[in-house]
């Protein structure tokens, strides 16, 4: 078989696929993942403390002293494969304390969840300039990488957003895998960026499409609630087809 191996901000990753954030997230079903190929297991987005909100369930989680032995225990199972830690925050301070403590923990790479509704309600990171670039001068201390998620309809802003980033010294965001966010990002946010897509993946010859575009891996949501953690390897054996026929 050819060799699928990819790198997202110098962290090698077998496969250029992984979960995302919040999809297969209790330990059971991270443990499934890691007998899969998945390239990358991520973890369930994590706040400082417990979260539980009645208008906000989709950031429901144990806090992030709940998640630290899981990020620790997947580390030691995955195989040298990369564990990477979401998180999200109410302040650039507490941006800054989850990415030290997960680092702290073997995570290998970061994401900030900025998209989360209880995020955008509470902190507004891409309602003003100096609120994000707070938050990425914060994360920018992390002693791993760290990915910025993009929120879908922050796209005319992208290029305001892209010198915030850069700025800081991020290289790395996740956003939707569609022409608005994904291939948009690209034109106005420049190539100097390092893209996760996550979402509109249904075959390995969507994987091979996107990568083609500029994206360095994908994470997938729907067709892995779909199918399972098999579906990883079906989408394996379909991009190595799609590289076979490229070639």
């Amino acid at each position: 078989m050819g060799d699928l191996s990819t790198t997202v901000l110098g962290v090698r990753l077998p496969l250029p696929i992984m979960n995302a954030a919040g999809v297969y997230g209790t330990p059971r079903e991270l443990a499934a993942l890691l007998d899969s190929p998945a390239g990358a297991i991520v973890l369930p987005t994590s706040t400082v403390h417990p979260f539980v909100h009645a208008e906000f369930r989709s950031l429901h989680n144990p806090g992030h002293d709940k998640l630290l032995p899981l990020a620790r225990e997947l580390t030691a199972r995955a195989g040298g494969r990369p564990i990477i830690a979401s998180i999200a925050g109410a302040t650039a301070e507490e941006y800054g304390h989850l990415a030290r403590v997960f680092a702290d923990a073997g995570v290998a790479l970061i994401e900030a969840n900025l998209v989360d509704p209880w995020v955008a309600a509470t902190l507004g990171p891409f309602e003003e300039d100096d609120v994000l670039r707070a938050v990425c001068q914060a994360l920018a201390l992390a002693p791993v990488p760290v990915l910025v998620r993009l929120a879908s309809g922050t796209a005319r802003r992208y290029g305001a957003i892209a010198e915030v980033l850069r700025g800081a010294g991020i290289r790395g965001v996740v956003v939707r895998n569609d022409f608005v966010e994904f291939e948009k990002f690209l034109l106005e946010g420049g190539r100097d960026f390092e893209v996760v897509t996550t979402g509109g993946i249904e075959s390995g010859l969507d994987v091979q499409r996107t990568l083609t575009k500029g994206a360095r891996a994908v994470q997938l949501d729907t067709v892995l609630l779909r199918e399972g953690p098999r579906v990883v390897a079906r989408l394996e054996h379909e991009l190595q087809q799609a590289r076979r026929v490229r070639r």
